[in-house]
């Protein structure tokens, strides 16, 4: 898991508990793809074994920063439920950034062969060789075809993976970075009666669950651009000069203004107090905290602060002005290294196949709250999402999802950008200002004018 500048972020909490039992060949999806790990591995028809495999399998390793929680655990699973299905393969984790330390291993000579990276050092591994095309893989005799893509992945998520005329990249874990998480028991208490729709009606909710009193506050938020943007979004406002070309930021704007002025509104009243870092899980586990605004894999941590003192109720991004949401989606991605022999690269897309697939990605779901990638991960997601509301509220149709910036630059420009808005937050310039300053900067920053 990421966290709001796309370093890997370390999990606190407890391990999902409900899990179906996954270990079943998606024949009837038409995906070709191997199954996902189970409770008890199981093997499918997809990955039966020649009657006389090799004596010595062909070992590959794979880099992703989960180092403890709920996701190292699902991804030490996914990787045994691989082994004990693909005896001619063997990989071997190792919970180690590929983002933070795959080129440094790539130039030493001691790269992974699979990787779990953050798109802003996709540039850096292309320019220095460090990670192959996936397009020959893709297009090959083992690869997928249009349908299966169409089925597995979403358009915003295949188009995320995209690199002008290449395809370094295979989805692995989306999550939407603004969604609502709340206590039902302070709702019940405040006479609230259903998940927030609307941004108006998230600030009438938090106005109401602070006049409880008793150190009650509607609202514990880290300050974070992902839901400001969104926000800006669903009233009608723009982040960029257009999101197709987006190397110029456009905040200064009525949609964006309406959208400051509120968080700032609920700030000035009491009704929102912004913490640091992960401050917000804590008091939202104490119990005096009505609402967070959190990213979808947050449930796991969120909840698991809670300890089962209350039940904690889901709502996806909710809608301004415009009448519509916005959800900005960010989560790592699969490469392969450019290294190996020809053996162990065709045992790394086998691998990569298998972690991008639809029943592996739904258990990886199940157990973090990231997002479905695609059609069929969602169809298998239903009985779960059926018995685990908070969480099945938490998707929101892919029509409206989007991703930040492939820059490098992006990271600087973020970081100006969300300095500006904790001054604006806490009273220190006015809205209006804020967004001027976030335009220069963040433009400047995002040109690569200015240096982070």
């Amino acid at each position: 898991m990421t966290d709001r500048t796309g370093t890997n972020r370390r999990p606190r909490g407890r391990f999902a508990a409900a899990t179906l039992a996954l270990g079943v060949a998606l024949a009837g999806c038409g995906t070709g793809h191997s199954a996902a790990p189970s409770a008890t591995p199981a093997q499918s028809s997809a990955s039966t074994p020649a009657a006389s495999p090799p004596s010595t399998p062909v070992q590959i390793t794979y880099w992703a920063g989960h180092s403890s929680g709920a996701l190292h655990k699902a991804v030490v699973a996914e990787v045994a439920q691989f082994n004990a299905t693909h005896p001619t393969i063997h990989v071997t984790f190792d919970a180690t950034g590929a983002s933070v330390h795959g080129l440094a291993a790539f130039e030493a000579g001691k790269a992974p062969n699979v990787g779990m990276i953050n798109h802003a050092v996709l540039g850096q591994l292309v320019s220095a060789h460090a990670i192959l095309d996936l397009k020959t893989y893709i297009d090959g005799a083992s690869g997928l075809s249009a349908s299966q893509i169409s089925a597995d992945y979403y358009p915003a998520v295949w188009a995320d993976m995209q690199t002008g005329a290449h395809q370094y990249l295979m989805p692995l874990e989306k999550k939407a970075l603004t969604v609502i998480y709340y206590n039902e028991s302070l709702f019940k208490q405040a006479g609230i009666t259903a998940a927030p729709a609307t941004w108006q009606q998230v600030a009438a909710d938090a106005q109401k669950i602070t006049a409880l009193g008793s150190g009650d506050h509607g609202i514990a938020w880290t300050p974070s651009l992902r839901p400001f943007f969104d926000m800006v979004i669903s009233d009608g406002g723009a982040v960029f000069t257009t999101q197709t070309n987006r190397q110029t930021f456009s905040l200064n704007n009525a949609g964006a203004l309406a959208a400051l002025n509120l968080l700032r509104g609920l700030v000035a009243s009491g009704d929102m107090i912004l913490t640091t870092g992960y401050g917000y899980q804590q008091d939202f586990g104490v119990g005096k905290i009505g609402i967070l605004i959190d990213a979808s894999a947050g449930y796991t941590y969120d909840n698991g602060s809670v300890g089962g003192k209350f039940v904690v109720g889901g709502a996806s991004a909710p809608s301004g002005s415009s009448g519509h949401s916005s959800a900005m989606m960010n989560g790592e991605s699969l490469a392969m290294f450019n290294t190996g022999t020809a053996a162990q690269q065709a045992a790394s897309w086998t691998f990569i196949k298998y972690l991008s697939s639809p029943s592996t990605n739904t258990y990886w779901d199940q157990h973090t709250n990231y997002l479905p990638l695609g059609p069929a991960a969602y169809t298998l997601m239903k009985p779960y999402y059926a018995k685990n509301t908070a969480e099945a509220a938490t998707y929101s149709t892919p029509s409206g999802w989007w991703f930040a910036p492939r820059s490098p630059n992006y990271a600087a420009a973020y970081t100006a950008l969300t300095g500006i808005l904790d001054q604006a937050l806490n009273g220190k310039i006015q809205p209006q200002q804020a967004l001027i300053e976030m335009d220069t900067q963040g433009t400047q920053y995002l040109s690569g004018k200015v240096r982070g």
